[in-house]
């Protein structure tokens, strides 16, 4: 299942059990009967996203069914397709941040990997930031530096299997 999809059915549960359909003309009908027409975007959508050599999608269906943040949801999950599922767009050079996107400020960073266990304040993220001990922002904004959430894990990881090691050799 692709990136896009699983955010799909995480969205609409119901969806996990129809994302075959498009596979027979008699399901397709079915599976879109029993939807409203937002759910029956989504679900067209999710069928290209996991086939797009035989399905298609409309966009004129962005257009008429979705607004404001449905709208917004499925432009994201246009990129993410686009970006992380297929390779498409190998280097971007825009992004799209909205409150409880998947980036993270240099503040909230640091509440993620407290959070985690690691003792970190934005201080010290910021001082292993200027060492270079601390991955390069994916994305700054107006000056304001944003790590994607994957960074954000991956660095966690790194911090206690290093911390853990750490503790390991303080103990021989």
């Amino acid at each position: 299942m692709k990136n896009a999809t699983r955010r799909i059915v995480e969205k609409f549960p119901k969806f996990e059990g129809k994302l075959h359909a498009y596979e027979n003309i008699l399901l397709v009908d079915e599976a879109l009967k029993e939807v409203d027409d937002v759910q029956a975007t989504f679900l067209q959508l999710a069928w290209f996203f996991e086939d797009p050599e035989k399905e298609t999608f409309d966009l004129g269906l962005l257009y008429r069914h979705l607004d404001n943040d449905w709208l917004e949801f499925a432009l994201e999950l246009m990129t993410e397709y686009f970006r992380k599922d297929t390779y498409l767009i190998q280097k971007p050079t825009y992004s799209l941040i909205r409150e409880g996107s998947d980036y993270k400020s240099m503040s909230q960073f640091a509440d993620y990997l407290s959070e985690q266990g690691l003792r970190y304040d934005r201080q010290k993220l910021n001082l292993y930031f200027e060492r270079g001990k601390v991955p390069h922002p994916d994305l700054v904004v107006g000056g304001v530096k944003y790590w994607s959430d994957e960074t954000v894990q991956t660095y966690a990881e790194q911090e206690r299997y290093r911390m853990g090691s750490i503790q390991q050799e303080a103990k021989k």
